[in-house]
């Protein structure tokens, strides 16, 4: 395995992304696409380590995704097992259907995509600050931006706060 470092712009903060083989089952190199989103998904849940704090490990059932195997980068997000609304959410990053890494070291609640922001290169996140309780209108959104940049993911904004 090769490890790349994500340029990460908040101060004392390195992202680091796995970079793998293709996995069993991708279409032909030819193509320059990748496996299926289920295919994807379950090799890269074999490389994914059970989240730290709450020791689990992760669902195999996306929270949101749009993966697509000849994207330059996509994500699917996937949440602890048997988790909730403010669960850990991890965003697992693909390039045209291999499996990078995760978009954070750290698993944070409350981690959408944002769909609408997001192209064939660039993946857009939401982490939702939580409000007064959970089902509370969030106290803050901060939105992240990953971007394929030639042979690396960069993190383009600041992280979300802790």
């Amino acid at each position: 395995m090769t490890r790349s470092t994500v340029v990460g712009v908040a101060a004392a903060v390195a992202w680091t992304f796995l970079m793998v083989s293709p996995t069993a089952g991708a279409a032909p190199p030819s193509s320059g696409c990748g496996p299926d989103q289920g295919t994807a998904l379950q090799s890269a849940l074999a490389q994914l380590p059970p989240e730290p704090l709450t020791g689990r490990g992760w669902g195999s059932a996306p929270v949101g995704s749009n993966y697509d195997p000849c994207a330059d980068l996509s994500t699917i997000l996937v949440m602890i097992e048997g988790g909730t609304g403010s669960s850990p959410v991890q965003a697992l990053m693909f390039h045209r259907g291999t499996y990078l890494g995760t978009g954070t070291s750290k698993a944070y609640g409350f981690t959408s995509l944002n769909a609408a922001r997001s192209t064939d290169d660039t993946v857009v996140l939401n982490y939702k600050t939580p409000g007064a309780c959970n089902a509370c209108p969030p106290a803050a959104v901060t939105s992240v931006r990953y971007q394929w940049q030639g042979d690396h993911v960069a993190m383009l904004d600041p992280a979300p706060p802790s």
